[in-house]
């Protein structure tokens, strides 16, 4: 039997407390470190914090060097979207020759977006003999990994169009707060002006089901708009009054030449009536999926990275991205 892969998790905020119970749970995967910079968490038990049964003894660092003790084999981050406020954390795992695995949106696929960052990032990983990959439900899966994977039955493809239509009511506190749910039209499109309201990825998701297909964007667009509310919504700890935001709609638009060849459509908001996820494919043949009430962006994450660990580790050096490693699948 294989000893477990030695993790050290970095970033414990909402998103990181719910992924520890899926890492911890896995009989091939260990957590030998923590680390997060919130001084309130610093020499916490990680288990105490993510309200597990019993302490994992397994102590919160301030920094990446004092959680390196269990000599890891794999860094699970999940910090920030913004690549360029990643790159020195990743730097610095990667030059503890640890793998990567991050929920970094703009890590997924930004060879196209951030393309002097990914050949820095793919350098050091090769320098390192590690590999780098950024993924999640979205980017990652639902809307770039998934569609190109479902075009395989084609014989060609024209377009896809590609839908996340998502019911947030569920969601947790920050995903809420980043779709802008309850704020007034104004303070929405102020947000939106200064990219604080947008789902990060799409762009990179466009280009990583273009790059898989060996299609060239001559451009992109990306539109982000409020959903207004029609009447009182209300929640636990909440309410978005009528006229407030409820949501976001965000349409991105992939272009070879004049033609639009991709369209996504993220669209999140509280009380969402119909959610579901849908990728279309104008081919030959003509493929229609849908995925009724949609997948649960928390979970789904939390699957994915967890899933997606031993790939990684045994993936190809460098930057690596969901449409060039293995096909990911839970193992347990």
């Amino acid at each position: 039997m294989k000893p477990p892969i030695r993790l050290v998790q970095i970033g414990l905020g909402p998103l990181g407390q719910m992924l520890t119970p899926y890492l911890q749970e896995r009989s091939n995967l260990k957590i030998t470190g923590a680390v997060d910079i919130d001084p309130n968490k610093t020499g916490k038990d990680l288990g105490t914090l993510c309200g597990l049964p019993s302490p994992m003894g397994v102590p919160i660092a301030t920094s990446l060097d004092g959680a390196l003790t269990g000599k890891p084999d794999v860094a699970v981050i999940t910090t920030v979207s913004e690549l360029e406020k990643l790159v020195p954390l990743l730097e610095q795992a990667i030059r503890h020759n640890l793998h990567v695995v991050s929920t970094c949106e703009e890590l997924s696929y930004p060879w196209q977006t951030h393309p002097d960052l990914s050949q820095k990032i793919d350098d050091l990983a090769r320098q390192h003999n590690v590999s780098v990959l950024g993924t999640g439900i979205n980017p990652g899966y639902l809307m770039d990994f998934l569609p190109t994977a479902a075009t395989a039955v084609c014989r060609n493809v024209q377009k896809l169009r590609i839908e996340r239509i998502q019911d947030a009511t569920l969601r947790r506190l920050p995903f809420r707060q980043k779709i802008g749910a309850g704020l007034s039209v104004e303070e929405f499109n102020q947000r939106v002006a200064t990219q604080k309201i947008r789902h990060v990825g799409l762009t990179e998701s466009m280009h990583m089901v273009a790059a898989r297909l060996g299609w060239t964007l001559d451009r992109t667009e990306d539109l982000v708009e409020p959903i207004i509310a029609h009447s009182k919504l209300s929640g636990e700890g909440w309410t978005i009054a009528t006229g407030q935001a409820s949501g976001v709609n965000q349409i991105g638009r992939g272009f070879i030449k004049d033609q639009e060849v991709l369209t996504l459509i993220f669209r999140a908001a509280v009380g969402e009536a119909a959610p579901h996820d849908r990728v279309h494919i104008s081919g030959t043949p003509e493929v229609d999926l849908t995925i009724a009430g949609g997948i649960n962006g928390d979970v789904g994450t939390c699957a994915i990275v967890t899933n997606a660990i031993p790939t990684v580790l045994n993936a190809q050096p460098g930057l690596r991205t969901m449409v060039d490693i293995a096909p990911i699948s839970c193992s347990a």
